[in-house]
């Protein structure tokens, strides 16, 4: 591909501009399609299906990925690629953890979550307000209720809290379909389960918990 030359009164970026404004001439609401304990949100599959098209129409594409950042949290690089070789390019840094959670699920959920917005801002859309459990204002919901004890049962076969569950339920929910395939044969093979059983109703326990910790990164 040839490069594309500007004369003094053109901008570098007019390409990805005018393939922009016509993308957005074409481009549908994003719905709220997935579900959290606060309600539904529109989660990353939804932003990127239904972005995906009308970009390839008008030349664009969408590349995220990481650079090292301070305090050991990387910062997520959105860039907006036009065929021209023009780009944007946004820089976010990422939260982290820091609510007594799985590590593995502190830092997927902030994936997931900074992806989106940061996907949202650089084209310029909103979806309905995103209030996906694991970054709304602390001061704005109530406390999760951890799950009942229950005597006598290893640590292990304890039930999950509500909200342990939901988080399990929404990082699954953020593999690709293909790794969502893998994922669910491999935990209907651990856990002993029918080949067409459905798999969210059967997560429930810590140990499913546990299982998902160790094996959900081999299927992203």
């Amino acid at each position: 591909m040839q490069p594309t030359t500007f004369s003094e009164s053109t901008s570098p970026l007019q390409p990805l501009v005018e393939a922009l404004v016509n993308f957005h001439k074409t481009v549908p609401a994003i719905n709220k399609t997935a579900t959290a304990q606060y309600g539904k949100f529109a989660d990353l599959a939804t932003v990127l299906s239904t972005a995906t098209p009308h970009l390839i129409k008008n030349g664009l594409a969408v590349s995220q990925g990481f650079e090292p950042g301070q305090d050991n949290n990387p910062v997520l690089v959105t860039q907006l690629l036009h065929v021209s070789g023009a780009q944007l390019i946004s820089r976010l840094p990422m939260v982290v953890g820091g609510r007594g959670k799985n590590p593995l699920h502190d830092f997927g959920g902030s994936v997931s979550y900074s992806r989106r917005y940061s996907l949202l801002a650089i084209l310029g859309l909103t979806a309905d307000m995103d209030v996906d459990g694991d970054f709304a204002d602390l001061a704005e919901s109530a406390p999760a209720k951890p799950a009942a004890k229950i005597e006598g049962v290893a640590d292990k076969d304890q039930p999950l809290s509500k909200e342990d569950r939901e988080q399990c339920l929404g990082l699954i929910q953020e593999l690709s379909p293909e790794g969502l395939q893998s994922f669910c044969q491999a935990f209907r093979s651990h856990f002993g389960l029918a080949s067409d059983a459905k798999v969210a109703p059967a997560l429930t326990g810590v140990k499913h918990q546990i299982w998902l910790n160790k094996n959900l990164s081999s299927h992203v």
